[in-house]
C-alpha cells in the first residue's frame, strides 16, 4: 500500500482549503500541502513537480471552479499524464453537492479514486488516508 507523501488541494474556495490544510496538518504536521485554485494550475503543478517531492500522491478536487473546473481537469489529465504517473496518485473528488448523480459520474471516470462531500473534516481525511494509504 502507499505511503501518504504529499498533497494537492485544488479548490477555489480559501476557507475550504485553509480548513483542508488545517485538517491535514493536524494528522501529520510534517506532510507537504500544496493549494491552487483551479485545474489549470493543478496540471502545471504536476508538470513541474513531476520529479520532486511536492509530486502529490493525494489530489483532493474540487468540481465546481473558474478557468478549469474538476471534470475539465480530469479530461486534461487523463490525456496528457499516462498510466504509470497517474498510478501514484490518488483522485478524490469534492462535491458541495451530494447527489447520487455526481458520485455516480465521479466514481465512473477512470481517474478518480474516491469521492467526499464538503465541507471535509478530520474524521473524514483519517478514513480517506487509512482507505487509501494503509
Amino acid at each position: 500500500m502507499k505511503r501518504l507523501k504529499s498533497v494537492l488541494l485544488v479548490d477555489d474556495d480559501e476557507t475550504t482549503n485553509f480548513l483542508n490544510r488545517f485538517f491535514l496538518k493536524q494528522l501529520d504536521d510534517d506532510l507537504p500541502v500544496n493549494i491552487v485554485s483551479n485545474g489549470k494550475e493543478a496540471i502545471e503543478f504536476l508538470e513541474h513537480e513531476s520529479n520532486t517531492e511536492e509530486m502529490p500522491c493525494l489530489l483532493i478536487l474540487d468540481t465546481n471552479m473558474p478557468i478549469m473546473n474538476g471534470w475539465e481537469f480530469l479530461d486534461t489529465y487523463t490525456q496528457q499524464f499516462n498510466p504509470e504517473f497517474k498510478k501514484n496518485i490518488v483522485v478524490v473528488m469534492l462535491t458541495a453537492l451530494d447527489t447520487q448523480e455526481t458520485t455516480e459520474m465521479a466514481m465512473a471516470h477512470p481517474s478518480v479514486s474516491d469521492t467526499a462531500q464538503k465541507p471535509l473534516s478530520d474524521l473524514k481525511f483519517k478514513e480517506l488516508i487509512k482507505k487509501h494509504f494503509s
